[in-house]
């Protein structure tokens, strides 16, 4: 490699840490990149991961049928 090009190299490396060095790497920093997204959920334990599934099917099935008619209640038998 020659020096010329080694420098090159060098001065683009450089470049590149000058640009991240003023990213915020903090927790607030990331909290507030996750509460822009709230849709794209990263987080919970796999029961909570259980819970979300089945809240969101009742969601899907109310959205079809309206209220009430669930398979679960044992008042529509």
């Amino acid at each position: 490699m020659k020096a010329s090009e080694f420098l090159k190299k060098y001065e683009r490396e450089r470049a590149k840490a000058k640009e991240n060095e003023h990213e915020d790497h903090s927790l607030q920093a990331h909290a507030r990149e996750r509460a822009r997204h709230p849709d794209h959920l990263n987080a919970g334990t796999p029961f909570d991961w259980e819970d979300l599934e089945a809240y969101q099917k009742e969601l899907e099935r109310l959205e079809k049928e309206g209220p009430g008619g669930s398979s679960g209640d044992p008042d529509k038998g």
